[in-house]
């Protein structure tokens, strides 16, 4: 195992995957390894894919163009990619693969190493989900539209109010854990994901944290991102009143319940007078239409004129990190967004029972809104909302979170410990012959 005849392996097949994992791929590539960029094929619609790809400046070397529900991808991805691979190795090289955070393509790629018995860098390692606990959730119910902000801040940056053990979001949750069984390094973001890793029996010596690279991607976006582009296509946003309400996760958009009544929260959101940019991703658009809801927002656009922008998800991630970095506070689902958010200091309200980013709770920049009472999802956004100008927190990100990463990979080629072995564990050489 040496650097001299390492591949390095980038695989992508999400659009969270192409924002973070490029970052990763430039490192490698300006320190002179030999790079390949994998696509999976798993989102292949251009504002999804290669309109990120144009953006970061990367092109795929080879796209396994897995298609089809999560049995198809998880087994396509599995076989092909292990094909793929098998390939480096049977000229002579070592290769290592990177797989990004808890998406399908992580999962697969986690199999597809571990049946080659080749080496796995986990970026994005450990991501696992806190809830509140039961007494705390069943608090912050009762009080509803009635909603103590004060106490509820405390309670939200206090970790003994969180609890370890849920499986959503879903499938994330067990594809991050998939992922990590199959890892030689945990590239995790911050020291919560290694606690989290080390209390499940991983090798402490095979983590190691590294920040996270969408602070890369955010540094990138930003100096390329023109606020006035956004505005010249939505000018009420420039009074920075907009909340940015985006709802994609299965868990919400495959419930009829859970979504009719985020959507009817977003509803009394705009009638108390607040300003909303709905952001309509693929899974959003299909509960819209599986739950009937395309007339009824046909009619809320109609109704509240300016006050909604009710658009379907961008090409441009410069648009996006302009757009909101210009909201007033950020409501979503989604867990890249919440780092994006505590990023970019503006303040955000999770529509889960909990998040795998909850270091963000910790630090003071998002509070939960679960998906199970209409007042107190409308309540908690409002008071975010309303307290926003003395709401701050130190960034849990630091910089430079892909050179740390392969810092961390250079470390173990040079020692050889990347493929994590009994041997290794115990500090021990190979059997003697």
């Amino acid at each position: 195992m040496s650097s001299q005849n390492s591949q390095h392996i980038v695989v992508v097949g999400t659009k969270p995957d192409i924002i973070k994992q490029a970052p990763i791929y430039h490192e490698l590539k300006n320190r002179g390894h030999d790079v390949v960029l994998c696509h999976t094929g798993q989102h292949y619609d251009h504002n999804l894919s290669q309109s990120m790809l144009d953006e970061f400046g990367v092109r795929e070397d080879v796209n396994l163009e897995v298609r089809g529900g999560v049995n198809d991808l998880v087994s396509g991805i599995t076989a092909k990619l292990a094909l793929y691979l098998r390939g480096f190795a049977e000229r002579g090289g070592f290769p290592i693969t990177y797989v990004h955070g808890d998406t399908t393509t992580a999962m697969a790629g986690s199999l597809a190493t571990f049946g080659e018995r080749q080496a796995l860098v986990h970026v994005e390692a450990g991501l696992r989900t806190l809830s509140p606990k039961p007494e705390v959730l069943r608090g912050w119910i009762e009080q509803g539209a009635d909603l103590d902000w004060a106490s509820f801040r405390e309670q939200s940056i206090d970790r003994d109010s969180w609890s370890k053990g849920s499986k959503e979001p879903s499938p994330e949750q067990f594809n991050t854990r998939v992922a990590d069984a199959g890892s030689d390094l945990h590239a995790a973001p911050v020291e919560l994901n290694r606690e989290f890793l080390i209390d499940e029996g991983f090798a402490p010596a095979a983590i190691d944290v590294v920040g996270n690279s969408v602070v890369d991607a955010l540094e990138q976006a930003i100096a390329g991102s023109d606020k006035n582009q956004v505005l010249e296509k939505f000018p009420q946003m420039g009074d920075g009143s907009f909340l940015r309400f985006c709802v994609h996760r299965r868990e919400n958009t495959t419930n009829r319940d859970r979504f009719n009544l985020l959507m009817e929260a977003m509803e009394s959101l705009l009638e108390q007078g607040h300003h909303v940019l709905f952001i309509r991703l693929l899974g959003t658009e299909a509960a819209i239409d599986n739950f009937g809801r395309r007339q009824w927002l046909e009619d809320l656009e109609a109704r509240y004129g300016d006050a909604l922008i009710s658009t379907p998800v961008w090409d441009s991630y410069l648009d996006v990190v302009a757009a909101m970095s210009m909201c007033a506070v950020i409501v979503t689902d989604s867990g890249s967004i919440v780092e994006e958010s505590n990023v970019l200091e503006v303040p955000c309200v999770t529509l889960r029972f909990g998040s795998d980013r909850s270091e963000t709770f910790l630090a003071g920049s998002n509070f939960l809104a679960p998906p199970i009472h209409k007042d107190l999802m409308v309540s908690v956004i409002h008071h975010v909302f309303e307290h926003r100008a003395e709401l701050s927190w130190d960034r849990v990100y630091p910089e430079k979170a892909s050179a740390m990463l392969v810092d961390a990979v250079e470390r173990r080629l040079d020692n050889n410990s990347l493929l994590i072995s009994e041997e290794w564990r115990y500090g021990l050489q190979a059997p003697l012959r």
